[in-house]
């Protein structure tokens, strides 16, 4: 039997995919974190890895969509979890967003969807939204904050206004170095400006992935739950259908009149 090497193995992943997917245009096919875990394990490749390259190619994936202005301001993920999550569960999810977000939303619930909305008027706009179908629920989060760039950038006009009496008056530098003086500390201000709206965005997104973490923790600590009830119901009725009387009424009936008749007889 042929064996297959990891750039192999790789390689017919990839194209079975594609072939599955232009077979099936209308469905969408994903797998979770534990089922490419498995699918690793079952390759011989160390399970731990798929962490990891998860982890490098979301940062990847950030880095590539990088604009001049250090964006993306929005951020967008889906989750697929199994089975449909109950209003316990949706409550405890409501928490979560309710702390990482520090805003109270709009809430609305509907038969098969489950949603959250930052409050109107909020400079950031989010939505987290629970679909029920199927079997199973997706929950997608998004976030768009065009406004979070406004005070990383709003030294650079200042830094401009202040350089122009500095070089002149201090200085004394004429039209031409004047003017590259200005520039230079406005592109110094913007520099500064852009590495730290880029450290503050990577902490936001760091922060909304903790939160999708968290809420398929909460859906598998609950199923675990349900599993670890049913063992137990199971469990009892077992017994329950097992147990038998250690003694019969008859001859506990019986033990006591030869007790009685015992003690008379002690006393005659």
């Amino acid at each position: 039997m042929k064996l297959y090497n990891e750039k192999e193995i790789g390689a017919i992943l990839k194209k079975a995919a594609e072939n599955s997917s232009g077979d099936n245009a209308d469905t969408s096919m994903g797998l979770s974190v534990d089922e490419l875990q498995q699918l690793a394990s079952d390759a011989g490749i160390d399970p731990d890895q798929i962490i990891k390259a998860i982890s490098e190619i979301e940062l990847a994936s950030v880095k590539d969509d990088k604009s001049f202005w250090g964006g993306p301001f929005s951020f967008s993920s889906q989750m697929v979890v199994d089975g449909e999550i109950t209003a316990g569960e949706w409550e405890e999810i409501l928490a979560s967003i309710r702390e990482y977000f520090k805003a109270k939303g709009d809430v609305s619930t509907r038969e098969s969807v489950m949603e959250w909305s930052s409050p109107w008027g909020s400079s950031n706009s989010a939505h987290v939204t629970a679909l029920k179908e199927n079997g199973k629920t997706k929950i997608n989060v998004f976030w768009n904050g065009p406004l979070t760039a406004l005070p990383f950038y709003l030294p650079v006009p200042l830094a401009a206004i202040a350089s122009i009496p500095f070089a002149s008056e201090f200085l004394e530098l004429t039209a031409v170095p004047g003017i590259s003086f200005v520039l230079l500390m406005s592109g110094v201000a913007f520099t500064i400006g852009r590495w730290a709206l880029r450290r503050h965005l990577d902490k936001i997104f760091g922060k909304f992935r903790q939160m999708m973490s968290g809420f398929e923790k909460i859906t598998s600590k609950n199923e675990s739950k349900g599993q670890i009830i049913s063992k137990e119901d199971a469990t009892i009725q077992s017994q329950m259908v097992s147990h038998e009387p250690i003694l019969e009424i008859g001859e506990e009936e019986g033990s006591d009149e030869s007790q009685l008749r015992t003690k008379s007889r002690d006393r005659s």
